[in-house]
């Protein structure tokens, strides 16, 4: 019988529960007032659309009618979608590094006491029969059920420590913390960068791109251009079987060390970021015509091609493509020899052309995945320059034939936080290469995401086709705010200014803590560990993160010291976490740095703009901020002539240089 409380949810991936035996329940009152009343634990498993692994234990375990009735029977069992409710996957994440001593992941399986929500006992994947030095599920449900009934105080003692664990953060510090826990970040960093195969550890390996974005700043703010294993850790994103040679797009991660064979799925989250970071790198020092051309072809891959595919009917993107594609991973993606070869050869292409696509992926060595093969160039680059992107003739030839396989299923919630991010990406590559159609892309989904009449108290999370679920979070608004901001940049205007204030209200108002720094969700989302504070990123950088950056431009360009005392007192609560492990805070380092180290910000005030726009592209490209305004209510203190050309006026952190009248002496300055 299909389940109605998941069918009717706003997640894909809740819906796709549906048909199981188990009883689920979403994350309710229903549900846990049920368990208070029966006092039975709960059996919460937190998962999301694209993971593979949810989806074998989906079909091992909640699926068998036999395991589906012991969890049914000693437990209320809740479903729980990561991307709809970081809030939860946060809490006991950490909840599993704290019993288990190491990281957690997904499907997580964590079974709590009924009265305070603590978990008593949590792990991830386990298999429905005992095997990988693990018990089988329903073993498991025995025994976890028997230690619930027989060691009560136990159970929740435990689960106490942890909810203390949890709701007890390093301690903050009355003084901001100093630019040298920076350094200390980057050369763990810089010493944890992969010289063999590029990037950042081993296998698994992840594109890390919050840490890269670190060094990118790092790097950026010592003149450096990048050359090394900086460069052979972006050129390994791109080069090997983490990047999609033929749409665009990367994948999760890679399972080998040597970027060969990927994790299938495709997170927005990632590819959210992508623009910014190597549109970032692209122009990083010293000009470098093949670094550029290289990165625009392949932003444009996955701008152009894999975020087209990820499109919904309501102009935002989609949150991921499944890692299975009926039941088999990486299906979609893989190949023969001989099916490449007979594609290409209806193309046209000569014998030569093709024998050299076969030997440069690796399609005459053997098979690197289940006896077929998955496209990673055999001979990697060193650097972003070397990298070559697949002829269009071939890569054209090669997708159009893919797209008429099964197609792995795509997760159509829209993700507000992560539809911010990937607006202020377009944003900011849109600017550094010149890209006006990159840039009206991040415009159009900014302004689909909060459309004129709608407050920006009553955003949702996200929707699943116009339909809203729980309210935003911290970090949606956190993102939200930068894309605004960085909107606000290029087109400085009195409504988006005002949305920007509309926003930081909202944060303060609904999400302040008594620490200075601000929780991951409020009163509304009934969280088990409601003050739960987050500095650290993950795949996505930390909300409290994103706003103490964004406060920090915000403040010093538009002269709004209360701004800055906002950012000024997350990074004093956050100085415990920081000394704490330093590497694990990078995009708050960046802020601390920012704010500690102001950027240059060019105000160009002119009724007029045509002579400054060669001096606005050039500085924009560079990663310079620039705002450009004919009105005089905007930056008041920076006053608009009533004569001639206009005036520049460059600014570094709360001083400003006498104003430059001519665009091409405002250049020579930033020679």
């Amino acid at each position: 019988m299909t389940n109605p409380r998941l069918l009717e949810s706003t997640s894909p991936y809740l819906q796709a529960h549906a048909d199981n035996p188990v009883d689920w329940y979403p994350w309710n009152d229903e549900a846990l007032s049920r368990a208070r009343e029966e006092d039975r634990p709960i059996l919460l498993s937190i998962g999301y659309a694209a993971c593979h692994w949810c989806h074998v234990m989906a079909r091992e375990s909640f699926s068998d009618p036999e395991i589906a009735a012991v969890m049914n029977r000693y437990f209320i069992n809740i479903k729980v979608d990561r991307e709809e409710r970081p809030d939860l996957d946060k809490t006991f994440q950490t909840a599993h590094a704290l019993l288990n001593q190491r990281g957690g992941g997904w499907p997580l399986t964590a079974f709590l006491n009924p009265d305070d929500l603590t978990p008593f006992f949590i792990g991830t994947y386990f298999p429905s029969t005992p095997r990988f030095g693990m018990p089988g599920f329903a073993d498991l449900l025995e025994r976890v059920h028997g230690v619930y009934r027989e060691k009560r105080d136990q159970t929740r003692e435990q689960g106490m420590a942890v909810h203390r664990a949890l709701s007890a953060p390093p301690p903050g510090s009355d003084a901001v913390p100093p630019v040298s826990v920076a350094d200390a970040a980057r050369a763990r960093l810089e010493g944890a960068l992969d010289d063999e195969h590029g990037g950042l550890g081993g296998a698994p390996k992840f594109p890390q791109l919050p840490m890269l974005d670190f060094l990118l700043d790092e790097a950026a703010g010592r003149g450096d251009d990048g050359h090394g294993p900086l460069d052979h850790a972006v050129a390994a994103l791109l080069d090997g079987g983490l990047f999609d040679h033929l749409d665009g797009g990367i994948f999760r991660y890679c399972v080998d060390a040597d970027w060969t064979i990927p994790h299938f799925e495709k997170m927005l989250v990632d590819n959210a970021q992508l623009p910014d970071t190597l549109s970032r790198f692209a122009f990083l020092g010293a000009e470098s015509d093949d670094r550029r051309i290289v990165i625009e072809s392949l932003l444009e891959r996955s701008i152009d091609h894999f975020l087209e595919r990820m499109r919904l009917a309501d102009g935002t993107f989609a949150a991921s493509l499944d890692a299975d594609t009926q039941g088999e991973e990486g299906a979609t993606y893989l190949w023969t020899p001989d099916e490449v070869r007979s594609v290409l050869e209806t193309t046209g292409l000569n014998a030569e052309t093709i024998d050299g696509f076969v030997a440069e992926y690796g399609l005459d060595r053997p098979a690197n995945f289940e006896g077929k093969w998955h496209l990673a160039a055999a001979r990697r680059a060193q650097c972003v320059g070397e990298v070559r992107p697949l002829a269009e003739p071939i890569r054209h030839a090669l997708l159009a034939h893919r797209d008429t396989r099964p197609q792995p299923k795509r997760d159509d919630k829209s993700l507000l936080g992560l539809n911010a991010l990937l607006a202020t990406g377009l944003l900011r590559a849109g600017n550094r290469f010149g890209r006006d159609d990159w840039v009206s892309k991040g415009f159009d989904l900014l302004d689909r995401l909060v459309p004129a009449d709608t407050a920006v108290a009553d955003l949702p999370t996200g929707h699943l086709g116009g339909r809203p679920s729980v309210p935003a979070f911290l970090d949606d608004l956190a993102l939200l705010l930068e894309a605004q901001s960085e909107a606000f940049y290029r087109v400085p205007e009195a409504e988006r200014l005002a949305r920007i204030e509309e926003i930081i209200g909202t944060i303060t108002e609904r999400f302040a803590d008594a620490s200075g720094a601000f929780r991951l969700s409020h009163a509304g989302h009934a969280a088990p560990v409601a003050g739960l504070v987050v500095f650290t990123d993950d795949a996505q950088p930390a909300g409290n993160a994103v706003l103490a950056d964004t406060l920090t431009r915000l403040g010093y360009t538009l002269g709004r010291t209360d701004w800055l005392g906002l950012a000024e007192a997350i990074f004093k609560a956050a100085a415990g976490s920081i000394e704490r492990a330093p590497q694990a805070h990078t995009r708050l380092l960046a802020a601390l740095r920012r704010f500690h180290q102001p950027g240059t910000v060019v105000v160009i005030k002119a009724r007029e703009m045509t002579g400054w726009q060669t001096a606005i592209a050039t500085l924009r490209r560079r990663g310079m901020t620039v705002v450009a305004s004919g009105s005089d209510d905007l930056l008041p203190d920076k006053p608009l002539p009533d004569t001639g050309a206009g005036l520049a006026y460059i600014c570094r952190g709360t001083a400003c240089l006498p104003p430059e009248s001519d665009p091409e002496r405002l250049l020579l300055q930033f020679d």
